[in-house]
């Protein structure tokens, strides 16, 4: 069995910048560059439809939400509301069952649950979800749900004032750790092979539960996860892509803020281009500057590639901002555009990620129903499922191609709709209003492109390259 479910998992996914090619790749009815100037095109229609038809302006800051779908509220303590124990205990005791399995399992990833619970489930699986419904992370975190436990258990211990000591954060800081962690979380996911060790994997959700108690501790909750919790933050974040745009309050605007969304850009753009023919070409390129010691496994230029990724989004971003603002005779600020039009990156990042991780969630998702009958790959079969192999004809690469481009396409249309709502609130004449939005919509004209381009390398053909 494992030998099969081994080669099953090296023709589906692999735990690498592959994991979401096909061995099946699909032929393209016109050539990708007639796909490209179509979506550009429509990203362009969207800008001018909007500057005709358009004419209210974005209301005031939208307060975070509180509660889930189904209104149950978010802000009380778990003990507090019955009605959540049932999916915080099972989420906490899911969690507890795949440190078990990365710690005390089976080293074959294919076999292990923590793996596939983790990238797959945890991570691209729940943020689907988080797109679809809003944010439920607060309901399924363990380290909030064992946090509030602990703080709740805290005056019967004698500690009457709870677990948190209160400490101010940092102004200067932000959210600044929290976009730090979003990218080293990218790294152990594409470039460490951290996927390919349940436990170092095990090792990762260990020294993440420390810290973040520790930071809850210092902090308190509330204010550690709104700064630094890479979880917390990053969900909050992709929670608004279907929530109506708003301009920041009176309030000054939280200093890292705009990276950590510009790192959600980033981070899945990242992840296609890594292992294509073009990072091939950095590759080579760096080798060429450094000694091939200083980099045997590829971690060095896999490093600098995604900070130049990174940072080629953000200063691509903040020079746009920067013209948009020369547009408007310096009505209205670069800085003040920058962090206003932010939210309006959400849904690309959301797009992104959905045309990256499709095929992937529907394929290797499947292998939990196996994994969870048998979580340590110890040949158990607990729930009867352990025989369960996952149906990849669900999904091929016309499919995911066409849910790929439609995403993109959507995302980048949603973010010029409502970048415009945001330049309508600036009391603009409509000449300095068009002009002001032109700058962010080439750049959107050019995500657009890119991210075609980077999707379609391992998935598609070329008429125009078949001949």
């Amino acid at each position: 069995m494992k030998s099969v479910l081994r080669l099953l998992f090296f023709l589906l996914a692999a735990f690498s910048a592959q994991a979401h090619g096909f061995e099946e790749r699909y032929d393209l009815p016109v050539p990708l560059a007639y796909v490209i100037v179509g979506a550009c095109t429509m990203v362009l229609l969207t800008f001018v439809v909007a500057l005709v038809f358009v004419r209210r302006p974005a209301g005031g800051a939208v307060p975070q939400a509180t509660t889930t779908p189904f209104g149950l509220s978010l802000s009380k303590p778990a003990p507090l509301h019955p009605l959540l124990w049932l999916p915080k205990g099972l989420s906490l005791l899911l969690f507890a069952l795949t440190l078990i399995a990365a710690l005390y399992g089976t080293s074959d990833p294919l076999m292990n649950l923590a793996p596939t619970m983790v990238w797959i489930i945890g991570w691209i699986g729940l943020s689907f979800v988080v797109i679809a419904l809003g944010n439920i992370w607060p309901v399924l975190d363990p380290w909030r749900s064992s946090f509030e436990l602990l703080n709740t258990c805290a005056p019967k211990l004698g500690i009457q004032r709870g677990l948190a000591l209160g400490w101010p954060w940092p102004t200067r800081l932000g959210l600044w750790p929290a976009a730090v962690l979003l990218l080293i979380w990218c790294a152990l996911e594409v470039i460490y092979p951290l996927a390919t060790s349940p436990f170092k994997l095990g090792c990762v959700l260990v020294g993440w539960t420390l810290i973040n108690w520790a930071g809850m501790v210092c902090f308190g909750r509330e204010v550690w996860q709104a700064h630094a919790d890479l979880f917390a933050v990053y969900f909050s974040r992709l929670a608004r892509t279907f929530r109506p745009c708003s301009v920041a309050s009176k309030a000054a605007p939280t200093s890292g803020n705009i990276a950590v969304i510009l790192a959600m850009l980033a981070t899945v753009l990242f992840d296609g281009l890594h292992g294509g023919s073009a990072w091939l070409v950095f590759e080579g390129a760096l080798k060429a500057l450094i000694p091939q010691w200083l980099d045997v496994n590829g971690y060095v230029a896999g490093t600098l590639g995604l900070l130049s990724v990174w940072l080629t989004f953000l200063v691509a971003y903040l020079l746009t901002c920067q013209i948009s603002a020369g547009t408007t005779s310096r009505a209205v600020s670069g800085t003040k555009i920058a962090h206003q039009m932010t939210p309006t990156l959400i849904p690309i990042a959301a797009a992104y990620l959905i045309a990256h991780n499709f095929s992937n969630l529907l394929i290797q998702g499947q292998t939990i129903i196996a994994l969870l009958s048998d979580p340590l790959g110890r040949q158990w079969d607990v729930l009867g499922t352990a025989k369960f192999y996952p149906d990849i004809s669900v999904v091929d690469a016309k499919l995911t191609w066409l849910v790929a481009v439609t995403a993109i396409v959507v995302g980048h249309v949603m973010s010029i709709w409502q970048a415009h709502r945001i330049a309508l609130s600036w009391g603009l004449s409509t000449c300095r209003t068009a002009l002001a939005t032109l700058p962010l919509t080439a750049l959107m004209m050019a995500y657009t492109a890119i991210s075609l381009v980077v999707i379609a390398a391992p998935m598609v053909n070329d008429v125009a390259s078949n001949g």
